[in-house]
């Protein structure tokens, strides 16, 4: 990042401006993928990662039923229903937008998380300003990024991811601000701005980045100054762009964590004994099965061009180019790996994870295709031609990958999750409860019912005890319902008729592989 911000000497990128043809491929990929969107808006939040997509509509539920609070509740693991991760800025927009504007919350959620996708243009081409960089270059990176696997899926997800990257990208900009010699005020309060947003939103995202950015500005200034005394100002300047973020969002999580520990199973979930599971082991770090699997098979493969994009990558990076050009790719390269690096063991089991990081890659694959390729090529077609094969082959993975996922048909009869719900909404009147076995402590049966639930997780260590006395773990709700799907830790379906047999209150209704037993106040 410290090469970034000396001269300004010409890139010689080839002709002046932006071709027609690049152009037309750009906006032709933003409309599909605007099509896509739109298309999928209302279909169920079930495709694929449903446990996350459904906790995060079920915050925004919540705040639009019971109204907003700093201990928001996300009623999945029993009572007392707040178990806070993320600072919700997400969700609070969006339940903002359903409850003002009367419409319902799946097709909101999505789009708001399309429209962060698409807002990622705006940091990009602040960027490239503040470097110099040719206009071409952005427009490459807008058609790589919207046609993309990874974010034309997860894109459109009803998710944090987008929002916290769009946060921690617009940060960068500011970032790059801070290392002229006397840098505006305005620019270190947007920085620090967006960069606390960005880790509120979503630590694993912001956090590196926040990370990265600060670790640059010091090389910058030690570069810069020697073994000077740093002056007040500079000490100022890093404390508030690059601090404040991390003080922040230590001091929230530090409130999260003691917000958890109220609750049985939440306790169980707080930072420190989470650390573990999201940093992962040295081990995975040094497998090469790792990298081959999470960063070329998920990353480079499906969304930048393989092999191709490899070797452009490469070129760009360590080619006897413009030094800020290989900077910008090297620096581009840091902030793509360095998510996955530091909480290996997430990325390695969750696929969506990889959003915080892709656009990154994608970035890189930009400077190489569109400022260092016309530096070796003249010809006016080579940048989109480059471009329109990168997209066909993102296009191409697509549609024989997540594209197949996307158009999956998700209906009551062949969903166990709305099947279940549907079961729920109309045995249990609004404000009662349930507790359900078998799926976790996932939140699509509750939110898709739309009650408050205990659903028991296998690692909860009060396990039997929430088989045994349900009731009590569900506070001043009454419970109206058992749901027991199939687990290898139990119940059974044999546990719920014993169930049945011995408290006559019971009935049970049997659904796909699954039985609910409902409360009929002993009717």
């Amino acid at each position: 990042m410290t090469d970034l911000a000396g001269s300004k000497p010409a890139l010689e990128p080839g002709p002046p401006g932006v071709s027609a043809w690049l152009k037309l491929v750009t906006v032709l990929v933003g409309l599909y993928a605007t099509a896509l969107a739109v298309r999928h808006m209302g279909q169920p939040l079930l495709e694929a990662h449903g446990f996350r997509q459904t906790q995060t509509a079920m915050t925004a539920f919540w705040m639009i039923r019971d109204g907003w609070h700093l201990a928001y509740e996300t009623p999945v693991a029993g009572y007392p229903w707040a178990i806070p991760f993320e600072f919700p800025l997400y969700q609070m927009l969006v339940a903002a937008i359903a409850k003002v504007g009367g419409l319902p919350l799946d097709p909101v959620g999505r789009l708001v998380s399309f429209g962060f996708l698409l807002g990622c243009a705006w940091p990009a081409s602040a960027i490239a300003k503040r470097l110099a960089l040719p206009r071409q270059a952005v427009w490459v990176f807008c058609a790589l990024l919207w046609s993309s696997p990874l974010y034309l899926f997860w894109g459109r997800t009803f998710m944090i991811e987008t929002a916290a990257l769009f946060f921690a990208f617009a940060a960068i900009p500011y970032a790059l601000d801070l290392l002229t010699p006397r840098p505006r005020w305005n620019s270190v309060f947007l920085c620090a701005l967006f960069g606390t947003a960005a880790c509120l939103q979503k630590v694993t995202t912001g956090a590196p980045v926040v990370l990265a950015l600060g670790c640059g500005y010091l090389l910058h200034w030690v570069r810069r100054g020697a073994l000077r005394i740093p002056q007040v100002g500079e000490i100022a300047t890093a404390l508030s762009a690059f601090g404040v973020p991390l003080l922040i969002t230590a001091a929230w999580t530090s409130y999260s964590d003691a917000v958890k520990a109220r609750n049985p199973l939440g306790a169980q979930l707080t930072s420190a004994a989470v650390r573990g599971w999201n940093f992962g082991t040295l081990s995975q770090r040094l497998e090469l099965s790792t990298y081959v699997n999470v960063v070329w098979h998920r990353m480079i493969v499906p969304n930048a061009g393989g092999a191709l994009g490899a070797v452009l990558v490469a070129a760009a990076a360590l080619a006897p180019t413009p030094v800020r050009v290989r900077a910008a790719t090297a620096s581009a390269l840091t902030l793509f790996m360095l998510p996955m690096l530091l909480f290996m063991n997430l990325h390695i089991v969750h696929e969506y994870y990889q959003s915080s990081c892709a656009l990154f890659l994608i970035a890189a694959l930009a400077l190489a295709v569109g400022v260092w390729v016309p530096s070796i090529v003249r010809h006016p077609a080579v940048v989109p031609a480059l471009t329109s094969l990168l997209v066909a082959s993102n296009l191409h993975a697509f549609a024989t990958g997540y594209g197949r996922v996307e158009r999956k048909e998700i209906t009551v009869p062949r969903s166990r999750v709305l099947t279940i719900a549907a079961i729920l909404r109309q045995y249990t009147p609004p404000g009662s409860g349930f507790v359900a076995f078998g799926r976790g402590w996932s939140s699509e049966f509750a939110y898709y019912a739309q009650r408050k639930s205990f659903t028991v997780p296998q690692f909860f260590n009060q396990y039997a005890r929430a088989w045994d006395q349900p009731a009590g773990f569900l506070g001043d709700i009454p419970l109206k319902a058992l749901v027991v799907c199939p687990s290898p830790s139990g119940p059974t379906l044999a546990d719920a008729i014993r169930r049945l047999d011995a408290e006559p209150q019971w009935i049970l209704v049997e659904a796909l592989d699954c039985g609910v037993l409902i409360d009929t106040g002993g009717k």
